[in-house]
């Protein structure tokens, strides 16, 4: 059973500018905290967006440095970060792009200022080679200290008889579909 309401008793909507101001404004509800950990994290994070980062090393790290660390101190925070860093990738542009990307994710997640940002590089990792169209899907052998001349020489010959082999295969019949009597 439904009873109707009188239009003087249902509630209006109000919209932003009709709604009665708060009686404590917002600075004073309460506060938000962002912990040394959670700066950390996000530094962490942002460190892995930039391009020739390899990897953010999150434990262990050189002995008298810590992997990631912030501290932070009122509206402000410090940012520690040790990073492994791809070879022919410039290090001053890298730990430039770095800096400047960490501070402004920090600043747009947490309102937080960044003082400064504090890299150490502890290795040059090589990429990994890039797949030819010729290569099977099996894990990858030790590189040879052949010269590439020899490489490309032995490469030329190891695909030359699979290619006259798929050359060479008898192509199959084309299938009709057998004829079904009335």
């Amino acid at each position: 059973m439904t009873t109707d309401t009188p239009a003087s008793q249902a509630s209006a909507v109000l919209v932003p500018g009709q709604r009665p101001a708060p009686a404590v404004p917002p600075e004073r509800r309460g506060r938000t905290e962002v912990t040394d950990r959670v700066a950390a994290k996000i530094a962490r994070h942002a460190a892995r967006e930039v391009a020739g980062v390899r990897e953010v090393i999150e434990r262990g790290g050189i002995r008298g440095t810590r992997p990631v660390s912030a501290t932070v101190r009122g509206d402000t925070v410090e940012i520690g970060l040790t990073v492994s860093v791809a070879y022919p990738m410039p290090l001053r542009a890298v730990a430039a792009a770095i800096r400047s990307h960490v501070a402004s994710r920090i600043a747009a997640l947490t309102g937080l200022q960044v003082s400064h940002v504090d890299i150490t590089m502890t290795e040059l990792t090589a990429a990994p080679p890039a797949p030819t169209w010729g290569s099977s899907r099996e894990a990858p052998q030790e590189a040879s200290r052949d010269t590439p001349q020899e490489t490309a020489r032995e490469t030329t010959s190891r695909e030359a008889p699979q290619e006259t082999a798929r050359q060479a295969a008898p192509k199959p019949p084309p299938r009709t579909p057998p004829e079904v009597s009335p």
